[in-house]
C-alpha cells in the first residue's frame, strides 16, 4: 500500500472511531468523496493529499478536509471541524508498512461557499517513514 493510501485509510479511521467526532458527523461517519451524491449534512470529505519523499524511507504530507454545513453562521461546521482535529492529534495512527512521525494542524477556517452553505477546511502535516 503507498503511503498516501496508508495514511488517509489511517486517518479516516481514527476520525470515525472517535466519539466527538460520531456525536457532530454520526455513527457511522457521514463521509463523502469529492463530486459523489451527498449525504445528509453535516458531511465530512477529502479535499487534497499533496505529498513530498524526504528520502528513500520518508515523505511528507499535506491532507485537506472539509466539514459542510448548512447551518447559518458556520458555527455547526467549525464545531465539527474541531471534533476532527482532536480526533486526528490525539490519533495513534495505524498503518500497514509505514509509521506516522508527526501529525500535526497546520490551519482550521470556515467560509461561507455559497449562500446556507458553510465549509470548515483542516488541513493536516504529517511526516510518514517506512517501517
Amino acid at each position: 500500500m503507498s503511503p498516501e493510501a496508508a495514511l488517509e485509510s489511517a486517518m479516516l479511521l481514527a476520525i470515525a472511531e472517535d466519539a466527538g467526532v460520531r456525536q457532530k458527523l454520526g455513527d457511522p461517519l457521514r463521509f463523502e468523496e469529492i463530486g459523489g451524491p451527498r449525504p445528509a449534512f453535516p458531511y465530512l470529505e477529502f479535499v487534497r493529499h499533496s505529498s513530498r519523499e524526504l528520502d528513500d524511507e520518508g515523505s511528507e504530507h499535506l491532507v485537506d478536509f472539509a466539514v459542510v454545513s448548512r447551518r447559518l453562521g458556520g458555527r455547526e461546521a467549525l464545531e465539527a471541524m474541531g471534533a476532527v482535529r482532536a480526533a486526528l492529534v490525539g490519533a495513534a495512527l495505524v498503518m500497514e508498512g509505514w509509521w506516522c512521525v508527526v501529525l500535526t494542524p497546520v490551519f482550521l477556517d470556515a467560509t461561507r461557499t455559497q449562500p446556507g452553505l458553510w465549509r470548515a477546511l483542516l488541513r493536516v502535516k504529517a511526516v510518514v517513514e517506512r517501517v
